[in-house]
């Protein structure tokens, strides 16, 4: 498996239907908690005609250069509407054809994980319900933590 070829060069040979898996990093947060920024890495493989909600896909912003790499949530007459795990809102509708390849392995230094479908659908769609609750615990049980830690260190001078 190739792990130098960059994006951009993986891009050209998808359009020209010779791309073989690459494994990428990604760049940024919207996939957590199942992706990992810097930390895992992504297999990828050209799309196939047969996309489903739930496939991870990397696809480009229309318009632009932007590679992002998101969940699909449903695909209707040629078009798929994606959403990353950890955003607020979905992308919007895409065209078929900006998507690029589907994510088929990630991963997390020993651990390899295959995405399903379905199954990930199931847990983005509860990870979006509870999701701004957690974020607020998330930053809550930090605060305390924090405050606790400055106690401690105040008690101990």
């Amino acid at each position: 498996m190739n792990r130098t070829l960059n994006i951009q060069e993986w891009h050209r040979l998808a359009e020209e239907g010779n791309a073989p898996p690459v494994c990428i990093p990604l760049m940024g947060y919207s996939m957590l908690p199942l992706i990992r920024f810097n930390r895992d890495l992504v297999t990828v493989v050209p799309r196939g005609e047969e996309l489903q909600a739930g496939d991870i896909v990397l696809f480009t912003v229309p318009g632009t250069e932007t590679y992002v790499m998101h969940r699909i949530w449903d695909v209707k007459d040629r078009k798929v509407l994606t959403w990353g795990d950890n955003c607020q809102g979905p992308d919007g509708w895409l065209p078929l054809d900006a998507i690029w390849g589907k994510a088929v392995l990630i991963e997390r230094g020993c651990l390899k994980i295959r995405p399903v479908a379905k199954k990930g659908l199931r847990w983005a769609k509860f990870m979006h319900k509870v999701g701004k609750p957690y974020r607020f615990f998330r930053v809550y049980k930090a605060a305390v933590i924090r405050r606790i830690n400055k106690l401690r260190s105040r008690g101990s001078t």
